[in-house]
């Protein structure tokens, strides 16, 4: 039985003096939150909303377990659900979980906050959408995480245990997993200082995309008051940033004597038969926001031709910068509360706030074992996200061409991840100092079932070259030119013997070298392995 037991904390940090509800899911081992102390709030008028709330709402025994959702969300109203997970794949999964699992006459906000990641759409490419290498090399850990972890925490804060995701890599380095979510949308980034809240409510005539983004913008302007100054730094107070809901349906901010507008929030839908989904993102205190356009700008950019969704571009700001990790905790749960308020205000007339019934905390301790034991469904959604099949294999075919480096050039089109063709373009030999460069050889190679499709001759392959997992540019581009020249050689050495052709172009492909394979220069290779650098997907040990 998936059931719901009464946890021994007394206070989250997320939401006042609420209890941490049941222990609804059991994930991996790095998904465990470090224990954080509750924290007094420096907002006096937030901190006496709060007091009022907890009188109202007394602390209630979980009821109910998560395999009742449909009839819970069916009968109590409206539901809050936090996640203290950092997990990408997990509260995705989970997000994902309350979408098909719950009533369709329902309304349920979820908040939750990922470790560094790179979140891609639904149907984007990530060759063109992230430099996968320097995803793949990590970031620098954000300077006061690095001090806690060291022990030594700032006057007043209680020292930070870094995550095992943290603890595992070599010092200085903190990992950025790459995700594609369920939704559609754009490319976005997630860190500690990036809220992402979820509405999921029925798909009628009343849901439109911009309906969630004016209730969040709501929600932030009640906290622009003179009660709510934040710290931009340690030593100065900065004003609460005008905020509004753009003609894309982005929220953007524009701080105080500046003309210029920055977007803290984009969203992406998912929409089904009777549910619709909005998840958004909200930049507030993000300590890698100069990185963000380093590992979202492609090297491949300029050379592949894609047939998905393309991200836009937009210049991002945080609301309220801090270096302090006690702030940025305090600034997240302001803007938790006030995003709830409005959600109960469109969605809860009438009804309470009950701790444990309607507003829950879902803990993530254990192992992967016990959620494949307790939850095989979430189980499942976790490695589907987290395969390399579905990471990269969901790509939509696309066309890659390298541009002409040192006299050769490689074209290549790609389709669900995996190489179907590629081709190799170079001067024939003996005639490479020719100035005009008008003497030119074309060799291609076929993969796969495109192969079998057109016919596969000699030189194509049934093999299933998946562009993620090339280890070896050099080599691969060897092992195709030179089974393409060994077919071009037999066909034009027929044509001459049966003296049909005595062109130039003929007599020179007669003395290609049979079977040799060319060498591709170095810097054609550089490129095609900044674009497309072997994936290193995770295995089952760091699961663990």
């Amino acid at each position: 039985m998936f059931s719901l037991t009464r946890a021994s904390s007394t206070k989250t940090a997320l939401s006042g003096s609420m209890r941490v509800a049941p222990r609804l899911l059991s994930t991996l081992a790095k998904w465990r939150t470090c224990s954080q102390a509750t924290f007094s709030l420096p907002l006096v008028s937030l901190a006496q909303r709060r007091a009022v709330h907890d009188r109202a709402q007394p602390a209630s025994s979980a009821s109910w377990n998560l395999e009742e959702l449909w009839r819970v969300s069916k009968a109590s109203g409206p539901l809050v659900f936090h996640l203290p997970s950092d997990d990408p794949y997990l509260n995705l999964s989970i997000e994902h979980y309350l979408l098909t699992k719950s009533s369709p006459e329902s309304h349920i906000l979820l908040f939750y906050t990922n470790r560094p990641c790179v979140v891609i759409g639904r149907n984007q490419n990530p060759w063109l959408e992230t430099d996968l290498k320097r995803v793949q090399e990590g970031l620098d850990p954000d300077e006061q995480e690095v001090s806690e972890a060291r022990g030594r925490a700032p006057a007043g804060e209680q020292r930070w245990t870094p995550g095992r995701h943290l603890r595992d890599r070599p010092a200085g380095t903190v990992p950025v997993d790459l995700v594609r979510r369920r939704s559609g949308g754009g490319t976005v980034f997630h860190d500690a200082g990036n809220l992402n809240y979820s509405i999921i409510v029925p798909n009628t005539r009343s849901f439109t995309r911009r309906k969630h983004a004016e209730m969040v913008v709501q929600a932030l302007r009640t906290l622009n008051t003179p009660a709510h100054k934040w710290l931009s730094s340690e030593s100065q107070r900065s004003d609460f940033p005008k905020v509004r809901v753009n003609e894309r349906n982005d929220i953007v901010m524009q701080r105080p004597n500046e003309a210029e507008w920055l977007k803290v929030s984009g969203s992406a839908y998912k929409l089904t038969r009777g549910r619709a989904l909005h998840h958004g993102t909200l930049l507030y205190s993000s300590p890698y926001i100069h990185r963000i356009s380093d590992l979202l700008r492609s090297p491949g950019r300029d050379f592949i031709t894609a047939h998905g969704v393309e991200s836009v571009r937009s210049k991002v700001g945080n609301l309220a910068y801090t270096a302090s990790r006690h702030m940025r905790n305090n600034i997240r749960k302001d803007i938790t509360e006030a995003i709830v308020q409005q959600f109960w205000t469109m969605y809860g007339t009438g009804q309470l706030r009950e701790p444990g019934i309607n507003e829950i905390i879902l803990s993530a301790p254990a192992s992967f074992e016990d959620l494949e034991e307790q939850n095989p469904w979430l189980a499942q959604g976790v490695q589907e996200l987290v395969s390399p099949s579905w990471i990269f294999e969901q790509t939509p075919k696309f066309d890659f061409r390298s541009g002409m480096l040192d006299n050769h050039e490689v074209d290549l089109h790609a389709d669900k991840g995996a190489i179907r063709s590629i081709g190799l373009k170079s001067p024939v030999p003996g005639l490479a100092d020719n100035p005009d460069g008008s003497v030119w050889r074309q060799r291609r190679k076929i993969f796969g079932k495109t192969a079998a499709h057109h016919g596969a001759s000699d030189s194509d392959s049934d093999e299933n070259v998946k562009l993620y997992q090339v280890q070896d540019w050099q080599a691969l581009l060897r092992v195709a030119t030179s089974s393409a020249e060994r077919q071009t050689h037999e066909k034009t050495t027929e044509s001459v013997k049966q003296g049909k052709d005595g062109s130039e172009h003929a007599d020179v492909r007669v003395n290609v070298s049979e079977g040799v394979g060319e060498c591709v220069p170095d810097m054609l290779v550089q490129r095609l392995k900044a674009v497309f650098p072997p994936y290193r997907p995770a295995r089952k040990n760091d699961l663990l």
